[in-house]
């Protein structure tokens, strides 16, 4: 006991470095009623899009399906998720989320996140305790401005980046003692785990480093030859650092050039990219609010003492000219990072983010907060002329934020005054800290507590959050359905979806989609979706808008769907998670196999295997048609070898109404516009079926929701809003004889009715050539999430196996027992030739450079250790 009380005096200053931040945040989420202290959660944007469903994967990955670390076929049609776990999920924190399954992992989310603020507190008290002298009562105050700084509450849904805020000062530290001992491993072996935590923000820490040396070069006299041996030894050992990180880096660096590397900008401007007076007002309490995420300035807010402590840091000559010039350069060239367009490309990538900028910015914020705290290592009184100059540039700055505060709309009068009002109380409680009475520390402390407080609370609350029955009823019953499908079927096949709560619902719920949304994501699969009618976008896509023939070839076996339920008080906000996001009546061609309380699942009989026999002419079919139906028809053509010319037939509609609308002979590709402005403008489409086939309608990007509001029937037309490329919509499917009503308002003056064209298309046709891929499909006898074990028989010559896998280089086949080497069909699907007959094939995927990345690895690492161990040796043998 008295061993723990020491221990708990000697580092009562990292405890509060931990429990400040902690504290403040759990007060806030209690008092915001987040889960499970409420029916509020964490959950917004990208944390409640996309990764929560990564949270699910994970523990699937871990307590169930193992192999889905290397590849996945949750990741739309499949997909190498090794790239995915290093952007994602290598965080050690993603292991408490093994303990929370179901709707409780919101609860685990909380935690994860509460760790997360109070170890970064935690690391840079630490950082300061081991690298300066200053009072132990104002460790904690700089190590929550750091935990609590403006880009880290900005970014708290960005969970994954969080990891870097705690190990760059653990980074920094190892650096440090590298700095007095170049034998030190410390540094290396951070900066290797931060890379493998996260490559992303690592790459960031890695620039940011080349600075930092520059900086603690600036700090002693060296000659030309000293320097350069400190420039080797740091060079020396960041490189180890990539090298134990290989087995990670390498397949992610090959993953990535499939996909966020493809989005690499190939012309940089050299441009200011807004006012840099703009950055003054993100030094004000509550600069965040939604509008931010998308587009913004830097998260920088510091609070009042470092911000003063950074001005002074410039004017204290207890730091010699050379090094407050060199921090002076890194500091213009981190300001100029944040605004010129070249050096925010670099700091990302080359590729401009999409969504939340100025990723970067946490890196100032700690060279900030660090200088401040350099300053204040001795809190002495501020000198008149120095705390002029402060005032000066205070009320300058303050000065400009009262003149253009409409410009920014998440500044009012009430932040201002508080940030003003922070701002002096901080600059007294510091010129009175060596002549008046303690009291004074604990106001400075407690002030600082109070702004960073503030600045959280004001931030935050400018964001919405999911409530956990919007999680957990549509996650609910996906997981339900995917339970009871998996009782009914074990083979392999892929599942469509006519209500999602998110793109990577599958990840979630445990079962092969055709959707996915991930900054990870190959191009090939959006560009082959966008052919093929489905929305898609640079890092999602969504397969909401199947077909009869993309259901069958995709080997889309089941559909899920929300049940036609009247509805009721009861079922009000049940029904609501479950809106359907598209159209598909011809789910009516499927059989109901299963149903729950909301939703039903329908089986396809036409859906075909995951690979089947196909003529080879599709080996070499250049498909270039940007018309979906089209490119469908001969698709199925080139698989086939049968004619498609009218397996989807253009037709008109009966009958056409323009209420205030100019009247068009000719509708697809024409521009209506409204008679008279101040009138609503109404187009009305009729069309009675004259046979029991599939009807399909073609719609161009620019008949989104923001330019026409489409009725069906007399319902809003269910369509995934977001798509850039002609979308198909099935809006009639066994309705012989019945009406059907499509209304059209315009939401503008004009409308460019992109191709928008009514289909026919002739079922019987499909039906037949669907039954010839049938009769010769790979029955799939064993399978998991990187390995497909099956037989084929091959009925003609000519013939290949055409898989709906995603062509990759870490796929290998073995026919009958022996390598065959691999083709890409359509410039999408992994494809091998075949001859007739019967044949056993085996698939295995295994991430490409991954074998290469961990012989470096294993090599770094024994290289760092074999020296202690032979000294070890030596010594056991003298």
């Amino acid at each position: 006991m008295v061993k723990f009380k020491n221990y708990l005096k000697k580092n009562h200053v990292l405890l509060l470095s931990f429990l400040i931040p902690l504290f403040i945040m759990l007060c806030y989420f209690i008092g915001r009623k987040m889960y499970p202290f409420g029916n509020s959660s964490l959950l917004t944007v990208d944390l409640g899009q996309q990764y929560i469903d990564f949270f699910s994967y994970f523990r699937a990955t871990l307590l169930h399906h193992p192999t889905s670390f290397f590849y996945s076929f949750s990741q739309a049609i499949g997909g190498d998720m090794l790239g995915e776990w290093a952007y994602y999920l290598m965080s050690p924190f993603n292991l408490i989320f093994l303990l929370f399954p179901g709707k409780s992992i919101l609860a685990g989310v909380m935690i994860v996140t509460l760790l997360k603020y109070a170890l970064s507190g935690l690391t840079f008290g630490l950082l300061l305790k081991k690298t300066t002298r200053m009072n132990s009562l104002y460790i904690p105050l700089f190590a929550t401005a750091y935990a609590l700084m403006g880009w880290t509450i900005a970014n708290q849904l960005n969970l994954l980046w969080l990891d870097a805020v705690i190990l760059l000062p653990l980074v920094i530290l190892g650096f440090e003692k590298l700095q007095q001992n170049t034998k030190s491993w410390a540094y290396t072996w951070w900066l290797a785990l931060l890379l493998i935590v996260n490559y992303y923000m690592g790459y960031m820490v890695c620039l940011f480093m080349i600075l930092y040396f520059l900086y603690t070069t600036s700090r002693v006299s060296l000659s030309v030859k000293q320097f350069l041996k400190k420039s080797w030894v740091f060079i020396y050992k960041s490189l180890i650092s990539v090298a134990i990180s290989a087995t990670i880096l390498f397949p992610t660096l090959f993953s990535l050039l499939s996909s966020k590397g493809e989005y690499t900008e190939e012309s940089i401007k050299a441009k200011i990219e807004y006012n840099p007076l703009a950055m003054l007002s993100k030094f004000v309490i509550g600069s965040f609010n939604f509008d931010q995420m998308p587009s913004g300035f830097p998260n920088i807010f510091v609070g009042s003492l470092a911000l003063i402590g950074f001005i002074l840091y410039f004017m204290n000559n207890r730091f010699s000219i050379k090094e407050r010039v060199v921090s002076f350069f890194i500091t213009s060239f981190l300001i100029l990072s944040m605004c010129f367009e070249p050096l925010d490309l670099l700091w990302h990538g080359m590729q401009f983010p999409v969504w939340y900028p100025y990723r970067f910015s946490f890196v100032f914020c700690f060279w900030i907060i660090l200088l401040a705290a350099q300053q204040f290592e001795y809190f002495n009184p501020i000198k008149l002329w120095k705390l002029s100059i402060v005032g000066l540039l205070f009320i300058g700055m303050f000065t400009y934020l009262f003149l253009s505060k409409e410009s920014y709309s998440y500044l009012s009068d009430e932040t201002l005054f508080l940030s003003i009002l922070f701002i002096l109380l901080t600059l007294i409680l510091i010129q009175f800290q060596d002549h008046a009475s303690p009291s004074f520390k604990w106001l400075l402390f407690a002030s600082v507590i109070a702004e960073m407080s503030c600045n959280a609370v004001y931030s935050l609350d400018n964001i919405s959050y999911l409530s956990t029955s919007e999680y957990d009823v549509s996650t609910t019953a996906l997981a339900t359905e995917s339970k009871s499908l998996k009782k009914i079927d074990d083979s392999f096949y892929r599942v469509a979806q006519t209500y999602s709560r998110t793109k990577n619902d599958a990840m979630s719920a445990d079962f092969f989609s055709g959707s996915h949304f991930s900054s990870a994501f190959s191009k090939s699969i959006p560009t082959f979706y966008g052919k093929i009618g489905q929305p898609d976008g640079d890092n999602y896509v969504t397969y909401s808008n199947g077909t009869l023939v993309t259901d069958a070839l995709l080997n889309m076996k089941y559909v899920f769907t929300p049940k036609q339920i009247r509805p009721s008080k009861a079922l009000d906000t049940q029904l609501e998670a479950l809106t359907p996001l598209t159209e598909k009546p011809d789910t009516t061609y499927y059989k109901p196999i299963s149903n729950n309380s909301l939703t039903e699942t329908v089986k396809n009989p036409y859906a075909l295997s995951i690979g089947y026999a196909a003529n080879d002419t599709v080996l070499t079919n250049k498909n270039k048609t940007t018309n979906p139906l089209r490119y469908q028809s001969d698709w199925l053509s080139a698989l086939t070898g049968m004619n498609n010319d009218a397996l989807f037939t253009p037709i008109n509609f009966n009958t056409v109404n323009f209420d205030n609308v100019g009247s068009q002979i000719n509708l697809t590709n024409s521009i209506l516009t409204k008679t008279k402005l101040n009138k609503s403008g109404l187009v009305t489409f009729t069309y009675t079926p004259t046979t029991n086939d599939a009807y399909y309608l073609t719609l161009g990007s620019g008949l989104s929701t923001d330019n026409v509001l489409f009725k069906l029937n007399g319902h809003e037309l269910k369509q995934y809003k977001t798509y850039r490329n002609t979308v198909v919509v099935n809006i009639a499917a066994n309705n012989k004889g019945k009406k059907i009503v499509l209304t059209a308002k315009l939401k503008k003056r004009t409308l460019f009715l992109e191709n928008f064209t009514l289909y026919q298309m002739n079922v019987n046709s499909f039906k037949s050539q669907i039954k010839q891929l049938k009769s010769s499909e790979l029955k799939v006898t064993n399978y998991n999430q990187h390995s497909i074990t099956g037989s084929i028989i091959v009925k003609r010559n000519h013939q290949v196996v055409f898989t709906t896998i995603p062509y990759s280089k870490g796929w290998h086949v073995k026919v009958d027992g022996k390598t065959v080497s691999t083709n890409k069909s359509l410039n999408t699907f992994l494809s091998f030739k075949v001859t007739k007959g019967s044949h056993t094939v085996k698939l295995i995927y295994w991430p490409p450079y991954m074998g290469i990345g961990l012989i470096v690895s294993i090599l770094s690492i024994l290289l760092i250790l074999i020296k202690p161990i032979v000294v070890h040796i030596k010594r056991l043998i003298k």
